[in-house]
């Protein structure tokens, strides 16, 4: 992969900013796997009771509320340094997607396009222990020049194919 001359490997997370032009600035991107985002369910009553884990968006702007993307000690394995917190949200992105609920959502907050990305894996011994319910074989399509969301649905292909 990384002799592919047009992919870019980047950390988790990773700030992104895409189609810069000349001067103007491009679209900004918080792209976060979201490994905090089980324990922040558990620490905070109102997604607790509202069975947030099937709406990640929901935990998604806990997160930006508290512009950190772990703001539970403890709720990720993390190696600091010394001199940043790499999990604190400095700069406000225009766009923010997840993954780790494996569960398709799309919702706004403050301005800021909320992406939760689905899976390709139906339920899973470890799926059903941490308490996910997996919508699989969604893939999210964001049109970059109006910002609108179609959601491909691949599921019946993939039963088609069993």
């Amino acid at each position: 992969m990384h002799k592919i001359p047009n992919l870019y490997l980047v950390s988790n997370p990773s700030f992104v900013e895409i189609e810069c032009q000349n001067e103007k600035p491009g679209i900004k991107i918080l792209m976060y796997h979201g490994a905090s985002m089980h324990s922040f369910v558990d620490e905070i009553e109102e997604l607790r009771l509202s069975n947030s884990s099937r709406f990640p968006a929901k935990i998604v702007k806990h997160l930006l509320l508290r512009r950190h993307l772990a703001p539970t000690h403890g709720s990720v394995v993390y190696i600091p340094d010394a001199n940043e917190d790499h999990l604190v949200i400095k700069e406000v992105p225009d766009i923010i997607t997840t993954g780790d609920l494996h569960r398709p959502d799309i919702d706004k907050y403050n301005g800021i396009l909320i992406i939760c990305n689905s899976c390709w894996q139906s339920m899973t011994a470890f799926e059903e222990k941490v308490g996910n319910i997996p919508d699989p074989s969604k893939v999210n399509l964001l049109n970059l020049k109006t910002f609108e969301i179609k959601i491909l649905d691949f599921s019946e292909d993939m039963q088609n194919k069993t």
